[in-house]
């Protein structure tokens, strides 16, 4: 359960139903403040609380807190519902400005250095408590404009040393961040193909490969007092004459690939040695190596029972997807979560690696054929309807009485049934347009099967729908081939498009008090009332015959 505060106020609360937002999407990413959208409508308690920059949105996951931001955008619309941004809490980083300096220490050292030096320029609210870097190794910063901190931690931290930004709360709810070499936590969950994989993709990327390089140092000037030169350090005086090193091997394979000036610049280094195997080091081992990117996409099974772990932001998360890509361990790196329906929550296992030229990627046509068909079978994602505002205040109380007895059905059903049962999630929606009124109810269902004795879980989603149109009723099924509409004194049974359905196009109507079939086929006999008629074999003569 997911709660949003916005200071000391409640905005969102499923427990309660007067404090109802609509559409409340939270999004993180690796690396990114993130983003929570949601709308206010004018009839909530609390609608005007909300202060842009001032204000802090609170994101709590049951009793935790597992975000926290600022409104950066707040648009109202005619009926004066308010759609609000907000932006996470390291884009507070954006909030000051660095002047010029130049360091060569460790990481850890810079790293607090910036994070010193927004915190002494903001107000309270805008700070984040320094916490843990282990980040080992030493860096080289000198810096000519003035920058806000996060435009240097960015550029000059995470951009060259990679690693990962972790924003948590202490014990008075203040931001604290860690910048760590590798995540800590490790998910219970596991994805694996036939349980909870939906989608899968690799790749490698050869745009980035190179089989030389030219090392270049600091400039002359910076070096030697003395000179006026704009020319960098080389190390030609120290490899036989040339500015470049190379991997023979793999040029006389790929040709000379020539990696860009400004990936092997150190500005740092004033040693021609050791500016020489700086670019040694770093073509044989990032320049001369092919980019791995494995993205997966899958259904967080905490939703369906509830004591399975659920995904946490920067999880490092077990994979198994059989020969296309064994076993391993990857880092959440985006999580989507609607709060009103979290059994709708949206993941995206990501992670960029090198990996050797030369070696070949294993391609296995019936693994992701496999792969394709099973994709179908399950749902992450549900239909939200956009609510039009000219009904919103008729309809408010109509969509929190259906959300909030749905959310208590499922919390009881999760807490009470045994997982190999049959488990529904259902997703009710409301649309109102011009002229049209609509109901949605998608269900989502969960089912253990065994198959050649292995047990996976299938997903199946399921939509059924009342639309009111101006001219009458629509009802049907996403699984059913007949749907009924009634258009002013006609009732019809029809396939197809509703707004083409006619008297001769319908399966049957009625009309009048009759009704009418456009195709009837009699296969044995037909009766009505106490007679019937039976087609006589070889015509099509009928015999009437008494009941």
């Amino acid at each position: 359960m997911y709660r949003i505060l916005c200071d000391s106020y409640v905005l969102y609360d499923p427990r309660l139903p007067d404090l109802f937002i609509l559409e409340p999407d939270l999004t993180q990413k690796k690396n990114e403040p993130g983003e929570l959208t949601f709308t206010i409508p004018k009839e909530h308690p609390h609608y005007g609380v909300l202060e842009k920059l001032k204000s802090r949105i609170k994101v709590y996951r049951d009793d935790t807190l597992i975000w926290v931001g600022r409104a950066i955008e707040d648009e109202r619309d005619l009926y004066e519902n308010r759609k609000v941004v907000v932006e996470g809490t390291l884009a507070f980083l954006l909030d000051s400005i660095l002047r010029p300096f130049a360091m060569d220490s460790t990481a850890a050292d810079v790293w607090q250095y910036i994070l010193t030096q927004h915190n002494v320029q903001v107000n309270s609210n805008q700070r984040l408590g320094i916490g843990n870097c282990d980040l080992t190794g030493s860096i080289s910063i000198a810096t000519k404009d003035y920058l806000s901190a996060w435009q240097i931690m960015k550029t000059c931290l995470i951009d060259s040393l990679g690693g990962y930004l972790i924003v948590r709360f202490d014990e008075n709810e203040n931001p604290v961040l860690d910048y760590l070499a590798d995540v800590q936590d490790t998910s219970t969950q596991k994805i694996e193909f036939g349980e909870n994989l939906i989608d899968l993709v690799m790749s490698k990327n050869a745009s980035e490969t190179f089989t030389a390089c030219v090392p270049l140092g600091a400039a002359l000037r910076d070096i030697d007092p003395e000179s006026e030169s704009d020319a960098r350090l080389t190390i030609a005086s120290v490899n036989e004459g040339q500015d470049f090193v190379k991997d023979s091997a793999l040029v006389a394979e790929y040709g000379m690939i020539f990696a860009p000036s400004g990936l092997t610049t150190w500005d740092g280094i004033t040693d021609p040695t050791i500016l020489m195997n700086k670019g040694r080091d770093w073509l044989h081992g990032t320049g001369a190596r092919f980019k791995q990117t494995i993205k997966l996409s899958a259904v967080d099974l905490h939703n369906a029972d509830a004591n399975v772990e659920s995904f946490h932001f920067l999880d490092k998360v077990i994979v198994s997807c059989s020969t296309l890509c064994p076993e391993e361990t990857y880092v959440l790196s985006e999580l989507t979560v609607p709060l009103n329906n979290p059994a709708s929550t949206g993941i995206v296992l990501g992670d960029s690696r090198p990996s050797l030229i030369g070696e070949e990627i294993r391609q296995n046509t019936s693994v992701k054929n496999r792969i394709e068909t099973i994709e179908s079978d399950y749902t992450t994602h549900g239909e939200i309807k956009e609510i039009v505002q000219e009904q919103l205040t008729q309809n408010t109380s109509i969509l929190q009485s259906a959300q909030q007895i749905i959310m208590i059905a499922l919390e009881d059903y999760v807490r009470t049934q045994d997982f190999v049962a049959l488990q529904n999630t259902i997703q009710t929606s409301f649309s109102i347009m011009a002229g049209t009124i609509e109901a949605n109810f998608t269900e989502t269902a969960s089912r253990i099967s065994t198959l050649n004795g292995e047990t996976s879980q299938q997903f199946e989603s399921v939509r059924s729908f009342i639309r009111l149109i101006s001219s009458g009723i629509v009802i049907g099924k996403s699984t059913s081939a007949i749907k009924l509409k009634l258009e002013n004194d006609i009732l019809y049974f029809f396939s197809g498009s509703e707004d083409s359905v006619t008297t001769d196009s319908a399966i049957a109507y009625f009309s009048s008090g009759k009704l009418y079939v456009n195709d009837v086929q009699v296969l044995s006999s037909l009766r009505i009332g106490s007679f019937a008629w039976v087609p006589e074999s070889g015509n099509l003569n009928f015999k009437k015959i008494a009941g």
